[in-house]
């Protein structure tokens, strides 16, 4: 839900060439940001793009749809809103080429999972002392998850609203409640298998890398023992 399966030649001109040259603009920005990062952050940043690709190109049957996996949160909360951002773009790219969505709306997408990625490090920084690291990756990734289906659904109301090849989209406010009414409920659930799995990648990179979570692992209380009162 916060990926636009949209084929060429269904939006117009101007709604999908604003989001392009926008998604170009924050792409050159991330790019001056990242400029001098170690080469070894760029080989990190490829392998978690490479992670992400496969999440995406794979297809789970979730009721009357297939879902498709993001790791928006994941990405975001190791990489970071810039580094996150060339991720999701070149991503969003090379699923277009592969028929997931058509090259038009590469830039919206890459827009509406980058929404996402630029705000889960820092809620998954903010939640990690209070929740730890991995519960707060995975807290982080619902939000995040949510703010990349919210963007998807205003866009597919505005275009539906707009009239845009009103024969393969639909329009008027009742077809927009009803593709929401149906995509809600598909969404909810999307968010708790994109949080369940963040909660297990979290797991993971706090037993292996823990510096590469935001906040790090905070460590437990030491429990009281016969040693600790001597």
């Amino acid at each position: 839900m916060s990926h636009l399966h949209i084929p060429d030649g269904v939006l117009p001109l101007t709604h999908w060439l604003g989001g392009l040259l926008l998604a170009l603009a924050l792409l050159f920005v991330s790019i001056a940001a990242t400029r001098r990062q170690p080469r070894a952050q760029v080989a990190y940043q490829g392998a978690i793009g490479a992670l992400m690709l496969a999440a995406m190109a794979l297809e789970f049957p979730l009721g009357p749809i297939d879902y498709h996996l993001s790791l928006v949160g994941p990405v975001g909360a190791l990489l970071g809103a810039a580094a996150g951002f060339q991720v999701v773009f070149v991503v969003s790219a090379m699923l277009a080429l592969i028929g997931h969505g058509g090259l038009t709306v590469v830039g919206l997408n890459a827009l509406v999972l980058g929404a996402g990625v630029a705000v889960a490090r820092p809620l998954a920084r903010a939640l990690a002392r209070p929740c730890g690291a991995p519960l707060a990756l995975a807290v982080a990734t619902a939000l995040a998850q949510g703010l990349s289906g919210g963007l998807w659904l205003a866009i597919i109301a505005l275009e539906m609203q707009s009239g845009a090849r009103a024969a393969m989209l639909g329009q008027g406010p009742g077809r927009v409640l009803l593709i929401a009414g149906l995509a809600l409920p598909l969404w909810g659930t999307g968010i708790v298998v994109e949080s369940l799995i963040a909660f297990g990648i979290g797991r993971f990179v706090a037993r292996v890398r823990p510096d590469f979570l935001p906040g790090g692992v905070v460590p437990a209380p030491p429990v009281a023992g016969p040693e600790a009162s001597r």
